[in-house]
């Protein structure tokens, strides 16, 4: 079954070119539910101790949804900064997308706000956030680190020229209006081929090497410092032909040099399951479990170059497994691309628009935190007339 129309599948398992909706602010029901004070500006209701962020005080706990979720959040990063004299810490989260609009984003708004749709608590407690959404922030950029896993067997070979070419044209235009770092790893069995944490140039140099073209163009190992013979045998599933994303997932989440508070975001390119061998540390089971993958360690995004494989029925764990599990596991996205991918640019791609709308979120009050214990973090997202709903749940060590 070939098809040339682009889909895209939430996390959550909505189709969210399918589905169209309208919603109205209903301002009223949401003060009526949740006690927020009206204020059209969207300023806080109380000062806290540091400007621009509200005070706890003036926090109300994370709402109770209506009905189960319809969009997903997506895995956040967060770092610890100084302002005004005081800690704080901030939840970066790339965007989310709203199920109201087709192909549209959410915007976020947080505590004091008259449309107030976003929550977040720490151990139950509710905090007084301020929200950054970075489309409306000209002078806002996120740190974002991207790793491109890249398929490279022979059945990419239709379309391995068109994915480095777009993954170099798309990568430049990110640089330009976002604080960007770039890895790869090339795999179908073992890894064959990767570079580094680097800039868009070095990456460009690394997809244009020698002259390589097609799957050849990410089967070579760049020269950074990175061990290499080492890495390349210990990610490598037993079986040197099947194709395995998670492996290559791994040894860039525990080798590569990802910058403390930059969001983690990595981009799956296959046409194929996903392949374990039997052995559940090659499984999309060990994404899953959040004490091997906590939110921390960022959001996969999923590209498929098969479209068949979207109502293929046949994943049987540990041995054939659905190669879009990671995405949903983390809060990412999926696309269905054409078998040569003819027609696709990854300005197409749902990822794009996810790191072009992204937030911030800030919290202070938070020195009791920096204890070396778990803690949990409940972010809610409901809007007025409940047409919207997300949450997610996740624990979180702080260190400065």
């Amino acid at each position: 079954m070939k098809r040339n129309h682009f889909v895209y599948r939430l996390a959550s398992g909505v189709i969210a070119l399918a589905t169209v909706m309208t919603m109205s602010s209903c301002t009223g029901l949401v003060e009526a539910v949740f006690g927020i004070e009206d204020n059209p500006s969207g300023s806080t209701v109380t000062p806290s101790t540091v400007p621009g962020i509200p005070s706890d005080a003036s926090a109300t706990p994370n709402p109770t949804l209506p009905q189960a979720p319809n969009t997903t959040i997506p895995n956040p990063g967060n770092e610890v900064v100084t302002q005004s004299g005081q800690t704080v810490v901030k939840f970066n989260l790339t965007g989310i997308v709203d199920p109201t609009e087709v192909g549209g984003w959410l915007k976020l708004y947080g505590t004091g706000s008259s449309i107030q749709n976003v929550w977040l608590s720490i151990d139950g407690n509710a905090k007084g956030i301020a929200v950054i959404n970075t489309i409306d922030q000209s002078t806002v950029t996120s740190a974002v680190d991207l790793v491109f896993l890249v398929d490279n067997s022979g059945s990419m070979g239709e379309e391995a020229n068109a994915v480095a070419n777009s993954i170099i044209d798309w990568s430049t235009k990110l640089s330009k209006t976002l604080d960007m770092r770039f890895g790869c790893v090339g795999y179908y069995g073992p890894i064959t081929g990767g570079i580094n944490m680097t800039t868009v140039d070095k990456l460009e140099e690394f997809l244009n090497y020698n002259s390589y073209t097609g799957t050849s163009r990410t089967r070579h190992f760049a020269e950074d410092g990175t061990d290499w013979p080492t890495l390349k045998p210990a990610y490598s599933p037993t079986s040197s032909m099947d194709e395995n994303g998670v492996a290559a997932l791994r040894l860039a989440d525990e080798n590569f040099n990802f910058r403390a508070g930059a969001n983690r975001v990595y981009v799956n390119f296959t046409d194929e399951p996903i392949f374990p061998q039997g052995e559940a540390k090659w499984s999309t089971d060990y994404v899953k479990d959040p004490s091997n993958w906590p939110a921390t360690k960022g959001t996969i995004h999923t590209v498929i170059s098969d479209p068949w494989l979207e109502t293929y029925t046949g994943w049987t764990p540990l041995y054939e497994e659905c190669p879009w599990l990671p995405s949903d596991y983390t809060g990412g996205t999926t696309k269905f691309a054409p078998y040569d991918f003819s027609g696709v640019t990854l300005d197409d791609l749902p990822v794009t628009g996810a790191l072009m709308n992204s937030y911030v979120i800030s919290v202070t009050n938070v020195t009791s935190l920096f204890d070396g214990q778990t803690h949990i973090v409940k972010i809610t997202i409901l809007n007025a007339d409940g047409t919207i709903r997300a949450e997610k749940e996740f624990p979180v060590v702080f260190t400065k």
